[in-house]
């Protein structure tokens, strides 16, 4: 049996590889939209920072140990997801890390974290809850595949492997993206793949502008809206 909130149509699934402009565009679409937007990465990031101050260690590979140590984690950290501005954001002890979960610290670890089976099957359920929030724009690497496959638009970004890697650095990153997405394609759970039918969008040498237009377009004719993007 499928899951219940599955079935909800209003759910726009952006997936894509590290710097194929899903965090710009998907906070753009709901926006103009009005819906909320989730940024499922946030997410990793936020369990991978709260395990590095818990002095878990978080290094591939993963001993048993290690995975134990952080899926124990899963049971006691205090968390709830909020909406604030529009954009739901997973808050720890009542506190959301905006700038701690970019440092290059968590970022180097948050692949790693994303392997274990058990955090994929925890965020899951939690990125499912939010459909009781309202109609969302969910952005991650396997929304269309896993979380919402039976949402009616699905986007697939993507980019040349020069241009992501940078944008990386243009934004003053220093992550080896070709190493994230590899860690992130051959997965065993949630392995950053397009769904089959999504919408894949190609933005290599494009302006947010233009790839947000040709999303926006799509979204328009998929859920029949009467909409147009501003000038």
């Amino acid at each position: 049996m499928s899951h219940p909130t599955m079935k909800l149509p209003q759910v726009i699934a952006v997936d894509g590889p590290s710097a194929s402009g899903k965090g710009t565009l998907s906070r753009r679409l709901a926006k103009e939209l009005g819906y909320v937007y989730v940024d499922t990465g946030a997410m990793y990031r936020t369990l991978a920072w709260h395990c590095l101050g818990k002095g878990i260690r978080l290094e591939k590979p993963m001993t048993d140990a290690d995975e134990k140590a952080v899926s124990r984690q899963l049971r006691s950290w205090k968390v709830e997801m909020r909406v604030v501005d529009g954009q739901a954001w997973l808050h720890v002890d009542g506190y959301f890390p905006a700038k701690e979960i970019r440092s290059d610290a968590v970022e180097k670890c948050v692949p790693v974290v994303a392997q274990i089976g058990k955090v994929r099957d925890w965020m899951v359920a939690r990125q499912r809850d939010c459909s009781t929030l309202g109609p969302l724009v969910m952005e991650g690497r396997d929304i269309g595949t896993e979380v919402f496959p039976l949402a009616p638009v699905k986007f697939f970004l993507e980019a040349d492997a020069e241009e992501r890697q940078k944008r990386i650095e243009g934004r003053g990153g220093s992550t080896d993206g070709a190493w994230r997405d590899s860690m992130d394609i051959h997965r065993k759970k949630g392995a950053l793949i397009p769904a089959l039918d999504a919408i894949r969008v190609n933005n290599t040498g494009q302006t947010p502008d233009e790839t947000f237009a040709v999303l926006f377009g799509h979204v328009r004719e998929r859920l029949g809206l009467p909409l147009v993007p501003p000038p």
